[in-house]
């Protein structure tokens, strides 16, 4: 089974997605192959054939502008509506978002209507406010009793964002109380936003912290790495897998897989650099990067830096990959360089 990713371009010269989330997913028997920048934003037959052969879409974090031409933005509204117009003819798809990934899928499922809310939580280990009938959530309402204590009494959920959904939001006309809420949580100035949602009708799913920086990401001394903060992250990649289960998609024949798989690159080792990620995949664009010197049309800079901002990169341009998983593969889809 595969679920596609959507991966951040972190700097002007390369595709620089975290691999934080490659060994959380591959832990649980899926794979990962890329997709190639000059595929997004357009060619929507391009991933309507994709959409056939993989099982679930994951769009994860980073840190992007929803309005970049043939950017994350377009790419995703690409993706979500595939897998809307899948499940409404009777495949089951899901669709999985975390933070950025999760306000994309919430902005999309209200055809571009923006109701995000500014706020303040960066760097900020947090246990959920569960909503009185989380249990009656698909996410959660099989999930076992120590879980939901180790989420709603430890700090584990690990939030790093500017931006929020507060509850309100979703009683607006474009959202039409189209999702159910299961959490909400502070940021540092006490405003409430919304961490955790699902689509009442869509198999759709979105977390505004990020689970898998507790299982892979040691940069920064905030991020929780706990045992309570492993299990509640690896119990978020676990039903999302389980619900790519259920998508039968699949690949033609077994070289036209393996030949997509993110087996074919080899990720860097970045944070020894000063990058806010232990590692990351970099793959060359030839078409906007400088040459080298400073008279180029942004400075060339090899690998990210973060810059004193504990994972996020300063350069970050948009989203430039688009990666999908399989059930027995990792693969990652890339642009021509």
């Amino acid at each position: 089974m595969r679920p596609a990713i959507l991966l951040p371009r972190m700097l002007n010269s390369w595709r620089a997605p975290e691999v934080g989330w490659c060994p959380s997913v591959l832990t649980n028997l899926i794979n990962l192959l890329p997709i190639f920048k000059n595929r997004i934003g357009h060619n929507r037959s391009y991933y309507e054939e994709l959409l056939q052969k993989i099982n679930g879409l994951l769009l994860p974090g980073g840190a992007t502008f929803f309005n970049e031409t043939n950017g994350y933005g377009d790419a995703g509204e690409h993706l979500i509506a595939i897998a809307r117009e899948l499940n409404d003819n009777g495949t089951y798809f899901p669709v999985w978002g975390t933070c950025l990934g999760m306000e994309l899928l919430v902005l999309k499922m209200a055809n571009g209507t923006e109701t995000r809310s500014n706020c303040q939580a960066i760097n900020m280990a947090l246990p959920l406010e569960m909503k009185q009938d989380y249990n009656e959530s698909r996410l959660f309402g099989g999930a076992s009793e120590e879980i939901i204590t180790k989420l709603s009494q430890e700090n584990v959920t690990y939030n790093y964002h500017r931006y929020c959904y507060k509850e309100q939001s979703f009683s607006l006309p474009a959202l039409n109380n189209s999702w159910r809420i299961m959490s909400l949580n502070h940021d540092v100035n006490g405003i409430e936003f919304v961490s955790t949602i699902e689509h009442l009708i869509y198999p759709f799913y979105g977390v505004q912290f990020h689970p898998e920086k507790a299982l892979y990401e040691f940069v920064s001394k905030d991020v929780p790495h706990s045992s309570s903060a492993v299990h509640s992250a690896q119990y978020f990649a676990e039903f999302f897998i389980n619900e790519a289960r259920r998508n039968t998609h699949s690949y033609d024949n077994a070289t036209e897989q393996a030949r997509s798989l993110i087996y074919n690159y080899q990720p860097e080792y970045t944070s020894v650099l000063g990058s806010g990620y232990v590692q990351q995949y970099l793959f060359e664009d030839p078409d906007i990067a400088g040459d080298g010197d400073d008279d180029g049309p942004y400075p060339y800079y090899p690998y990210p830096n973060n810059n004193g901002n504990n994972g996020v990169a300063s350069w970050s341009l948009g989203f430039g990959l688009v990666v999908a998983l399989t059930f027995r593969a990792f693969a990652v889809i890339m642009e021509h360089s």
